[in-house]
């Protein structure tokens, strides 16, 4: 048998569930007002991006401008990417922290809603 003995891992893993679930919740939270910035073309270029991976700020230099539109295209480009790399390895630290903290294994590709 041992059915009594099932039925109170049953709660637990519900109650870790719960306790999982408003953890990520606080920390979608978090990353949202998280800012994450990179720059490009030697600070020519600075964008933000949330840890959530929103896109907040893009900041062009006047000295960028003046090399033309495609030298700032391509800055802008490379800044993005970068942020969001540095975005999403931050998310998943973050995550990651937060399984460990509560002692479960993290779920494949970042979890629920990330």
């Amino acid at each position: 048998g041992g059915g009594g003995g099932g039925m109170g891992n049953m709660m637990e893993t519900i109650k870790k569930a719960q306790e999982v679930g408003v953890k990520v919740k606080a920390l979608q939270e978090e990353l949202v007002n998280t800012e994450i910035e990179a720059t490009a073309a030697d600070g020519g270029v600075t964008v933000v991006i949330s840890g959530a991976q929103v896109p907040m700020d893009v900041k062009v230099s006047e000295d960028l401008c003046s090399k033309g539109a495609e030298a700032v295209s391509d800055a802008i480009s490379l800044a993005m990417r970068e942020a969001h790399k540095n975005s999403m390895e931050y998310s998943k630290q973050k995550l990651g922290a937060l399984y460990a903290e509560i002692g479960l294994p993290m779920p494949p590709e970042g979890g629920p809603g990330m």
